[in-house]
């Protein structure tokens, strides 16, 4: 699947993106797509600011920040 199938999917299907580790630099969230790709983003901590990240977000929120996919 490329980057831009995977940004109508995000918008189509709405997943719910889970928060899954705070690492050094970034925050990390996941969710997967109904055909069971996997969609991983690093949010970096310079781009949160002050902002609150809740434990669970609406995926095509984060659209900005897609790593990586399998």
């Amino acid at each position: 699947m490329e980057k831009n199938e995977i940004k109508k999917a995000l918008y189509k299907e709405k997943p719910i993106a889970m928060f899954r580790v705070n690492c050094a630099d970034y925050k990390s969230y996941g969710t997967k797509l109904t055909e069971g790709t996997i969609i991983r983003f690093k949010i970096p901590f310079k781009d949160i600011g002050d902002n609150v990240f809740e434990n669970e977000i609406p995926a095509q929120l984060l659209i900005r920040w897609i790593d990586d996919w399998s």
